[in-house]
């Protein structure tokens, strides 16, 4: 039991921030979004039909014959010092009142389209709006910008407003009877009429329909990898090596453990076998198999020396276990040999060479003690 817990308590130590983590990442992609993923699971319903006190938030759609006057547009001048228009905001009449639609990228075509039939017709180049290839705005009615209802404001001041007869022309209502209209304030009778809401179109949530599943794709990633990393501790994937040892030689290995010299954090010997704890896996070798031994040590910047005992087997595989100091590394390499088991200690090339390219001959050394 104790062996196990040593050995889940490594990976877990680890795997379980990780996992936390990427769960964190996935709820902060969709807090980002908006958690707009949402809408991709609703129909847009149509604007008409929406309540008025249910506006804010709706996922809604309106023909773009519907879509009333523009008012204002946003912009830059190309390299030709031509306008190229990035957003439109028009304002259609709703119960009447007034609610600004902001027209993105993805959509001025569809409005540009009316807009232009509605010019033909005027012109008498187009007989009918029916003739026009018409379609829909589709997008989520959030808060309304500061900047936007400044410029409606504006717009129908100096465009709508009949100050002398107090007159409304883009909604057709009398507006005497609001406080201030005799003085030409406005403030009041646009306060009672605009809304403050705007229709974003290919606005999911109060985001753009792109970022919202850009995100949340990023989100679904981070989930799956999450649900990943959960699945294997389930199944005990990194401790693997482990239970091989216990299904190969049962009950002996735990037993070894609880015996086993304890040599620094990474390494732990026993009489037949042999634990090397990695930061997400633990080796379990055989005392026995294990016919060379040495020191490797590494400096780092600054002077500081990374130390540890290198282990290699007589079937050509390699374990290095992390020690804290020199006398760390002789201390394990002691403990090795006294185990009993031929062995050989020390590096140097010429083991080296033969241990790559004649491991036979190697272990036929080790046995006989002459190398």
């Amino acid at each position: 039991m104790k062996m196990k817990l040593a050995v889940r308590k490594r990976y877990l130590r680890f795997l379980l921030p990780l996992l936390a983590l990427l769960l964190l990442l996935a709820f902060l992609a969709l807090w980002a979004s908006g958690f707009g993923f949402r809408y991709l699971f609703r129909k847009p319903v149509p604007l008409s039909e929406v309540p008025m006190d249910r506006l804010e938030g709706s996922y809604v759609t309106v023909p773009v014959t519907e879509a009333g006057e523009q008012f204002t547009y946003l912009g830059y001048y190309d390299e030709e010092w031509l306008p190229a228009i990035t957003e439109e905001f028009t304002v259609c009449k709703l119960n009447g009142k007034y609610l600004i639609i902001r027209v993105t990228t993805k959509d001025l075509p569809v409005l540009d389209r009316y807009l232009n039939a509605a010019e033909l017709i005027q012109s008498g180049e187009m007989g009918s709006i029916l003739e026009a290839s018409q379609g829909k705005l589709t997008g989520t009615v959030n808060k309304v910008s500061a900047d936007a209802e400044k410029q409606l404001r504006s717009w129908l001041s100096n465009h709508q407003i009949d100050r002398v007869n107090q007159y409304d022309y883009y909604s057709g209502k009398d507006i005497s009877a609001y406080p201030g209209i005799s003085a030409g304030k406005y403030d009041d009778y646009f306060d009672d009429v605009i809304l403050p809401l705007q229709l974003e179109t290919s606005y999911l949530g109060i985001r753009s329909a792109g970022t919202v599943k850009a995100l949340t794709a990023v989100a679904v990633i981070l989930l799956l990898l999450a649900l990943a990393l959960a699945v294997s501790i389930l199944l005990g994937l990194w401790e693997k090596r482990m239970r091989t040892a216990i299904r190969q030689h049962g009950k002996r290995v735990a037993a070894d453990y609880e015996t086993a010299e304890v040599l620094g954090s990474h390494l732990r010997i026993g009489q037949d076998f042999i634990w090397v704890f990695g930061p997400m896996n633990t080796r379990i070798l055989e005392t026995k198999d294990v016919i060379w031994a040495y020191p490797r040590s590494r400096r780092l910047e600054g002077g500081k020396q990374l130390w540890s005992v290198v282990m290699k087997t007589d079937w050509g595989s390699e374990a290095a276990a992390k020690l804290d100091s020199e006398a760390a590394v002789e201390k394990a390499v002691a403990a090795l040999r006294s185990r009993g088991y031929p062995m050989t200690v020390g590096f140097d090339k010429e083991k080296q060479k033969l241990y790559k390219k004649d491991l036979a001959a190697f272990k036929g050394k080790v046995k006989s003690g002459t190398i």
